[in-house]
């Protein structure tokens, strides 16, 4: 039985690596990939990119990203990246199949697979832009997969590399280690067969504590010294807890209102709904079950931290930030599994497994996080002219350019920005760009340039042209 979950997990593959593949030939992959590629390619140089002015380790504690080296130093391209993420998604399903396979057989440990295959939250990351978190699913099923066959040396890889994802997990691991652990050690029996003895209770008891406070001292590492050492203007992601005040709207701030005042009330309102039914489409589309255990609670720091962001787009639904909690959601809709069949039989298990694949189906079908129209919408008109200005610029130069082509040139140029128009030698941007955050930020900084004499046009073609700095 599990060839046809592995063939379904791999015509997901092929259709996510179609699409970021299609995504990337019209350079329409977005700014994180790009960031990321350079990051990647600056692992035994601090983690560096131009994008960031600096380490990576400002913005985020993520030593995990050196894994990605020996295949974005071969290729030289963000595409590589967005590939292995597209690898990294596919291989969730098989491995969630294996862990729970023992306790529940290998009919009804198929089905959980393909739940775990058609889950929206976790089925969108892979056709998203790249980020780290996507290791994260396959490293708490490693983990627990180890603490379930008595694995201790793969218990500590797999908890030393989670430690390395992102300074986010660390602190969800320090609250699910340390009462997941104490509740372990003080618990009277398992659910099933899993850690059914007292002593696989004491194993998992104990690395859940350890993990935890590795977790909570490498925090205390990252925020009191590391990030503190090279984010000197404070520690970025703090701006979507602010009121929504992000990179975004700083600028909007500025300047004069327009229209009527804001309702704070209406605005409070509309984002409760928001989150409402954001988790519904955590929750349902598992038809529920993840509630038949204490399991489910493991998600709540992911689901906190997702949810306390005033930015809309933290818990927006297909955003890399579902990585979160959708793992502990799968894990305990596996454990509730294991009850059902323990407690209800094999046909009740049956029957609450074929409604959450159901309710997945229906999901992906009527609320599609994978936002597919952004796929399908037309690239640049003219690809070929931006293609001739970018090769105006000397190879390696400083350059800036539009994000999404910042993203596409970034693993060959090193030096290469996106949406910036100073601290570069040169500038390659088209006037009739489709982006409003250009027409409305970039262009007229371009357009002062100009006026001012600071940069001249060095080439042109057709709507783009590439601009090389006169003075500093």
């Amino acid at each position: 039985m599990i060839r046809w979950l592995w063939l379904a997990s791999a015509l997901y593959a092929l259709a996510a690596a179609t699409l970021v593949t299609i995504h990337w030939m019209r350079w329409q992959t977005g700014v994180d990939t790009g960031v990321y590629t350079q990051v990647v390619l600056n692992t035994f140089n601090g983690f560096r990119s131009t994008f960031e002015s600096g380490p990576h380790f400002a913005v985020h504690f993520s030593p995990l990203l050196g894994i990605f080296y020996p295949l974005v130093a071969i290729t030289h391209s963000g595409l590589a990246l967005e590939l292995a993420q597209v690898v990294l998604v596919a291989c969730v399903p098989v491995a969630l199949y294996g862990f729970i396979l023992p306790h529940i057989g290998e009919a009804l440990a198929l089905r959980v697979g393909f739940i775990a295959l058609l889950y929206p939250p976790l089925a969108a990351i892979g056709v998203g832009e790249f980020h780290i978190l996507a290791c994260l699913p396959l490293l708490v099923i490693g983990a627990l997969w180890a603490l379930d066959r008595g694995r201790g040396g793969l218990f500590g890889l797999f908890a030393g590399m989670l430690l390395l994802v992102r300074e986010d997990v660390l602190l969800e691991l320090l609250v699910i280690g340390v009462v997941a652990g104490i509740v372990a050690l003080r618990a009277s029996h398992g659910v099933g067969k899993l850690f059914a003895s007292p002593a696989s209770r004491r194993l998992v008891g104990t690395a859940s504590i350890g993990l935890g406070v590795a977790a909570g001292a490498v925090a205390v590492l990252y925020f009191g010294v590391i990030q503190p050492a090279f984010g000197h203007n404070g520690w970025y992601p703090l701006l979507y807890y602010r009121f929504g005040i992000t990179r975004g709207s700083v600028g909007a701030l500025a300047q004069p209102p327009v229209g009527p005042p804001p309702n704070p009330s209406a605005s409070l309102l509309r984002q409760s709904f928001e989150r409402f039914t954001y988790m519904l489409e955590a929750f349902v589309p598992l038809a529920l079950l993840p509630f038949r255990t204490w399991w489910w609670s493991l998600a709540v720091p992911g689901l906190t931290i997702v949810l306390a962001a005033t930015s809309a787009s933290i818990w927006t639904m297909g955003s890399q930030y579902a990585l979160l909690w959708a793992p502990w959601l799968l894990v305990a809709t596996a454990v509730a599994v294991i009850q059902i069949r323990a407690t209800l039989g094999e046909a009740a298990a049956r029957r609450w497994t074929g409604a959450a694949i159901g309710l997945c189906l229906v999901f992906l079908i009527a609320i599609n996080p994978m936002h597919l129209q952004y796929f399908f919408r037309s690239p640049y008109h003219d690809l070929v002219s931006a293609q001739q200005a970018l090769a105006c610029v000397p190879k390696g130069a400083s350059v800036a350019t539009h994000d999404e082509w910042f993203t596409h040139i970034a693993g060959a140029n090193p030096r290469a920005n996106g949406n910036v128009v100073t601290g570069v030698d040169y500038l390659v941007y088209a006037d009739d760009y489709p982006d409003a955050s250009f027409e409305r930020e970039i262009k007229p900084k371009l357009q002062a340039e100009i006026a001012a004499g600071h940069v001249r046009v060095l080439c042109s073609f057709g709507s783009v042209k590439a601009y090389q700095r006169t003075v500093e």
